[in-house]
């Protein structure tokens, strides 16, 4: 096992005493390294912005790069779902309807998740919870302490466009967009518009989580990394890396 000694400089991260150096700025999104930049970190990120900012498409490369265990909470809410259990019943009119989970329901399916044994002692991601200050505070009694939030910042007017251009593959499970991420012809005939993606539910959703950001960004602020979010996603996910890096590098300093 190598140990990694991260430098930044601006949109590079060089991976020292590694078997490669990684120019984050023209590599492609989510580039895999010979191993994950932080290998033995148990450091728990959460990635938090608006519906459409880019937090799937993040998530995936975060986890290859960082190595980290991305948990989902949208993602264990539609596992629930598709096996049809009392809570899944519940989740699944309420995500028809565009409304968000409410909080004593995916506080007890997120913190059994991240305490299961296989879980416990690695880094994790959180990708969509919490959301909520009450959501916030019962994560932190149940002992899971988040070291730095990814908060990716982007214009209503482009999350808009995001949401009504997302498409997702039945088969594979992945979601494309139809402008920035755009799919093979070859499945272009079998791909569906979810539920969720219309105006008026995408809507809905912004309405809430404008209520609920200010209380977020105020109970994390000492570890809030911000990012702009409009630009394509390689680049964005170039500025998460960088930014990342630099942020774990002064609090590993700090620490010495």
């Amino acid at each position: 096992m190598c140990v990694c000694a991260i430098s930044v400089a601006p949109l590079r991260c060089v991976i020292q005493n590694c078997c490669a150096t990684l120019d984050i700025g023209s590599a492609g999104f989510g580039s895999r390294l010979c191993s994950p930049l932080l290998q033995t970190t148990t450091m728990n990120l959460l990635l938090f912005g608006a519906p459409g900012c880019g937090k799937g498409s993040m998530s995936g490369a975060l986890e290859r790069d960082f190595g980290l265990l991305h948990i989902s909470a949208g993602d264990l809410m539609r596992e629930e779902v598709e096996k049809e259990t009392p809570v899944g019943r519940q989740v699944a009119v309420l995500m028809n309807e565009g409304h968000l989970i409410p909080d004593e329901l995916i506080v007890s399916i997120v913190i059994n998740r991240v305490q299961q044994p296989n879980v416990k002692g690695r880094g994790i991601l959180l990708d969509g919870f919490p959301r909520t200050l009450r959501q916030a505070q019962a994560l932190a009694k149940s002992g899971f302490r988040i070291d730095a939030v990814i908060f990716i910042n982007v214009d209503p007017k482009v999350l808009e466009e995001r949401c009504l251009q997302r498409r997702l593959d039945p088969v594979t499970g992945r979601i494309y967009n139809l402008k920035s991420d755009p799919p093979p012809e070859s499945i272009m005939g079998r791909l569906l518009i979810r539920s969720d993606d219309t105006r008026e539910k995408h809507q809905r959703r912004m309405r809430i989580y404008r209520k609920q950001k200010k209380a977020i960004m105020k109970h994390y602020e000492a570890v809030i990394i911000e990012v702009d979010g409009n630009p394509p996603l390689p680049e964005v996910y170039a500025m998460v890396r960088a930014k990342l890096a630099s942020f774990l590098n002064a609090k590993t300093e700090s620490k010495l």
